[in-house]
């Protein structure tokens, strides 16, 4: 294995150097706000809002374990991110890894499948966000209010980023703190409230011997049902890897980035699963009653503490789904910036161009603001299609970068850091890289055998097609030499002169 070269006690921005970039984008993110940037993105509050109801129905209140089957095949995931994120704390994560350890080829089609993944994964966040939100504002939930909803949420969530990292980061931040605490605050009511004063509620016991809403023989719930449950958690648990993105705004990456992510994941998974089971237990009534109330995980609440408590856990909830909508937005432009600084797409200039005062990438932003609108458009505010085409995409880019580590390791090209105290795998490296993939590829293969998911391959196919595209011109930029993957400071300086040559160049033609 090679070495970082760069020893332990350096500036981040030294650090940077070695991977041949200046720092270009604000370094402000701590460890803490690393975690909060993940933990908003997985946003369980947010998402148990929308998706408890539908998941409840199809099984019953078993449904509650997949959080923890949900949890046992991620993790996998997560520690081969933790590996790399130690290793590379580059901005453009997946982008860079595959790049830098198997080749920019290979790069660019991690980098491809990742866009696809960000921009499904915000609208979908903001479909989730407007389904949420009609029925409080009373609208009718349709697919075209909820498009228009979804609209306003995205917009707002590119505003905040556009206007600096530190808004985004400190709006995430105060999310993610009220959202923790909301949640357990609430939970612990509803607990103690079930346990001694609650009536009509549902035994403790009923995630074991409920197999069905209301006791329905299990035997007799289709298959598809199982599968279709599973969305929550395996949704949910999405875009923790945020913290690996943001590594060049981020203090000391190498270490903060491993931590937020594997903090973020157990918590959220931990926190789903109990935060699930004790509204379950609290349901009053029968569940098969409950669920013919819109937005059934709010109806507990208001039933069980009142009216202005629920109104306050709804607030929480709205917000924790605009902090995961600025959470997306953030890591998308940010994979548009990397690969567009490596001029892999037309107009990468252009889209790689950090503004002066804000340090964002205002142009990607616009950019990836109208591709959102337009999935925003074609998915006309179905939140069932955004969200399965959201997790397959995920879990495609997980996989092919796993499969870059694996490859990676094998070729011995994943550099070792400096130092002490970096997380690692070491030996254990294939064998986590192999299950990781096992559950990537079973997730996504999971989510496409229900005939109700079919359309996903056929969008998902539409949007590789559309990358088939910009696929050429990357490779086409890079066997030309016009895109580079630069590898050290000396690498940069030269793309940087020939960038100067060029712009006086054109300076001089116009």
């Amino acid at each position: 294995m090679t070495s970082s070269g760069v020893p332990q006690g350096a500036s981040d921005d030294d650090d940077l150097a070695q991977f041949g970039y200046q720092p270009r984008l604000r370094r402000s993110m701590s460890t803490f706000t690393s975690f909060c940037l993940a933990f908003s993105m997985i946003a369980i509050t947010g998402t148990l809002g929308p998706l408890f109801q539908p998941v409840l129905a199809q099984v019953g209140a078993v449904a509650v374990w997949y959080w923890l089957i949900a949890l046992a095949g991620v993790i996998w995931v997560v520690l081969v991110f933790m590996h790399m994120a130690a290793r590379i704390p580059v901005t453009g994560y997946a982008y860079q890894w595959a790049s830098r350890i198997v080749n920019p080829y290979y790069g660019w089609v991690v980098a491809m499948i990742g866009l696809i993944t960000f921009t499904t994964g915000a609208t979908s966040i903001g479909a989730l966000f407007g389904s949420v939100l009609a029925p409080e504002l009373g609208i009718d939930p349709t697919g075209t209010n909820i498009m228009f909803l979804a609209i306003g949420a995205l917009t707002i969530g590119f505003l905040i980023n556009i206007f600096g990292i530190r808004i985004a980061t400190r709006f995430n931040n105060g999310v993610a703190i009220g959202e923790i605490t909301a949640t357990i605050v609430f939970a612990f009511l509803l607990l103690v409230g079930a346990l001694l004063f609650f009536k009509g509620g549902q035994d403790a016991s009923v995630i074991v011997n409920n197999s069905g809403v209301d006791g329905v023989d299990g035997s007799k719930i289709p298959t598809v049902n199982w599968i279709l449950a599973a969305t929550l958690p395996i949704f949910a648990l999405l875009g923790w890897e945020a913290s690996a993105d943001l590594a060049e705004e981020t203090h000391n990456p190498r270490k903060a980035a491993p931590k937020a992510m594997f903090r973020a994941v157990t918590v959220s998974a931990l926190g789903g699963f109990v935060v699930m089971w004790i509204f379950i237990v609290a349901i009053p009534g029968s569940i098969s009653e409950a669920l013919t109330h819109p937005n059934t995980f709010f109806w507990i609440v208001e039933e069980r503490l009142g009216a202005f408590p629920a109104a306050i856990f709804k607030v929480i909830a709205f917000f924790s789904l605009m902090g995961c909508i600025v959470a997306n937005i953030a890591v998308a432009t940010r994979l548009i910036f990397s690969v567009s600084r490596d001029r892999m797409l037309p107009f990468s200039r252009q889209l790689a161009a950090v503004h002066p005062r804000f340090r964002t990438p205002v142009t990607a932003s616009i950019v990836l603001w109208a591709i959102c609108m337009a999935i925003n458009i074609a998915g006309a505010g179905n939140i069932f299609r955004v969200t399965a085409m959201a997790a397959v995409a995920y879990y495609f880019t997980y996989g092919t970068t796993t499969i870059g580590v694996l490859i990676g390791h094998l070729r011995g090209s994943i550099p070792e850091p400096s130092g002490s105290g970096y997380f690692g795998l070491g030996r254990w490296t294939v064998p986590v890289c192999v299950i990781a993939i096992v559950w990537c590829f079973g997730v996504s293969a999971a989510y496409l055998v229900p005939s109700e998911n079919h359309y996903v391959v056929r969008y998902f196919l539409y949007a590789l097609g559309i990358g088939v595209l910009f696929t050429a011109y990357a490779w086409w930029a890079l066997r030309t030499g016009r895109a580079a993957v630069p590898q050290n400071a000396t690498d940069a300086a030269a793309q940087r002169d020939r960038e100067d040559a060029e712009n006086e160049k054109a300076m001089v033609n116009g």
